[in-house]
């Protein structure tokens, strides 16, 4: 009898230790589980990326590197433009500056070599540029982009009917933050739709061969879409942001530098606004680039890329300033950091005081007010860029 009781203890300590060493697996397994937590080098090194690694990144206390989106259409047409500038160039020279531009594919991949140290500045959407600040110390002094997101379907839908549909978003992106809130609207949760992420190249396939039935992106991509296969159906659009940020060391180089880029922008915005045949010429000028760095066509017409500006940030704004209400607590940016904070894509240490201080509208204002030392309306293009 007392070996049998023995017998029964070794087994219910064994099972007992059997069960501990399960329930600690699982612990680590989901504590390294991605999107569990916050993990700052979960992001891929870049600098062995294709393309990136061929770029001979020029430093010195003289230089400036600026990050582009050839890809982030309508935008594209402004940095394009910013790039011929030879008033900006000119009067960096002056100051003992110049500036070269490099082109990437995506705002998260400006941000790595920001944080790097291989560029001071560069352009992003929303998502970015609040990631950005979370992370490093950086000034975003105006807008670039404010257009919209859009949810397309292979057919017409309401979005009521994604439930148990699998559908293509960028994960951590503004379109998957726009995609939530829409679902939210009809009462679905992110749980009750198949999400799929997928780069933004790859929607428009997806879409047609019907392994998704709906993408969330942002332009190009929609039209791209509807221009590939007209089946497709713009279900829902979502107003969205753009940004042009600065790492705040940039000052130590020049302290009016930031002021002449900014200059730079406003004047490329009056050009483009000046006339049709300008707006159409930067519209190659920034599909050509699309199409150098993707190596690929890219489905949209000169014309229509046009349009795209005048419905984005040419056609809402008098002047890139970031309005004064962005930063209210229950804003649209508010509301994309803490969908930041709650996919674990930012520390959730961050407080959101460390995202709006980096937000400075009054360098833009100052620019704003000094139509003639900056030359608003003074325009020397280059038909060729001057530099990378």
């Amino acid at each position: 009898m007392g070996k049998q009781l023995l017998g029964q203890r070794y087994k219910f300590v064994g099972t007992l230790s059997l069960a501990c060493l399960i329930l600690f697996l699982i612990f680590l397994i989901n504590s390294n589980a991605p999107g569990k937590h916050y993990d700052s080098n979960v992001s891929p090194d870049l600098s062995h990326h294709h393309i990136y690694s061929g770029y001979k990144f020029t430093k010195g206390k003289n230089i400036i590197n600026f990050g582009t989106q050839p890809l982030y259409l309508p935008t594209g047409l402004i940095t394009e433009t910013m790039k011929r500038d030879n008033i900006l160039h000119e009067s960096l020279s002056k100051l003992g500056m110049c500036i070269y531009f490099y082109p990437f594919f995506k705002g998260d991949d400006i941000n790595f070599f920001l944080k790097q140290g291989s560029i001071e500045a560069g352009i992003g959407g929303d998502m970015p540029a609040i990631t950005a600040a979370a992370m490093l110390d950086i000034i975003i002094p105006s807008l670039i982009q404010q257009g919209f997101t859009s949810v397309v379907a292979n057919r017409s839908i309401l979005i009521s009917d994604l439930k148990n549909k699998p559908v293509g978003y960028a994960f951590g992106s503004n379109a998957h933050h726009a995609l939530l809130n829409a679902l939210l609207s009809e009462g679905l949760t992110e749980q009750q739709v198949l999400l799929i992420p997928m780069e933004a190249t790859e929607m428009p396939d997806a879409l047609h061969n019907k392994k998704i039935l709906a993408f969330s992106a942002w332009e190009p991509t929609p039209t791209i879409t509807l221009n590939k296969y007209p089946e497709g159906v713009v279900i829902h659009r979502t107003l969205s942001s753009g940004f042009m940020y600065f790492l705040r060391s940039i000052t130590e180089k020049c302290p009016t530098i930031i002021h002449h880029i900014l200059a730079a922008e406003i004047r490329a915005i009056n050009w483009l606004r000046s006339s049709k045949d300008h707006l159409l010429l930067a519209s190659k000028w920034a599909l050509d680039a699309a199409k150098e760095l993707s190596d690929s066509d890219i489905s949209i017409s000169i014309e229509e890329n046009a349009e795209l500006a005048k419905m984005d940030i040419l056609g809402f704004s008098s002047a890139p300033i970031i309005p004064e209400n962005a930063f209210k607590k229950n804003s649209s940016l508010f509301k994309e950091f803490v969908f930041l904070q709650n996919k674990y894509l930012i520390p959730p240490s961050v407080e959101w005081n460390r995202i709006h201080n980096s937000f400075d509208r009054k360098i833009i204002i100052d620019v704003l007010m000094n139509p003639e030392k900056f030359k608003f309306n003074e325009f020397q293009y280059s038909l060729t860029t001057i530099n990378k």
